[in-house]
């Protein structure tokens, strides 16, 4: 059974870049602003969500992505939120980490760090389930 990856982005070419670059190892699923992703998060329940901060309706504020952020941890608490941004200050990252992000990418994506970074988490995940 592959890992479950909801991959949150308002940003059509980003998504379907993600989606092509993980999608012969995991379970790939998208979504591109709040009602779509809590959607899929609540149906799907992913593995590891990577999430942009910056969704609409009011996209240049991170407000609408610390609010998905919250209801992925409250509803989801298994899973891990790899908060993925171009917006990457201490204090954006300090805001994420206290939402409870359980890690911060920076945009623009290095494809070799995201497959890294998954496949520890799919690792320690399945080593806690054991």
């Amino acid at each position: 059974m592959k890992t479950k990856v909801l991959i949150i982005d308002d940003d059509a070419a980003i998504r379907q870049q993600l989606y092509w670059s993980l999608c012969d190892d995991y379970d790939v699923m998208t979504a591109e602003d709040m009602p779509s992703a809590i959607r899929r998060a609540s149906l799907d329940e992913p593995t590891v969500s990577l999430l942009d901060l910056n969704l609409p309706p009011a996209s240049g504020a991170k407000h609408t992505g610390l609010r998905i952020l919250e209801y992925i941890k409250a509803h989801c608490p298994r899973s891990k939120v790899f908060v993925v941004s171009s917006e990457d200050s201490a204090e954006t990252q300090a805001a994420c980490f206290a939402g409870g992000a359980d890690g911060f990418l920076s945009k623009p994506l290095d494809v070799e760090q995201l497959h890294s970074t998954l496949r520890l988490t799919t690792l320690t995940r399945q080593l806690e389930m054991a």
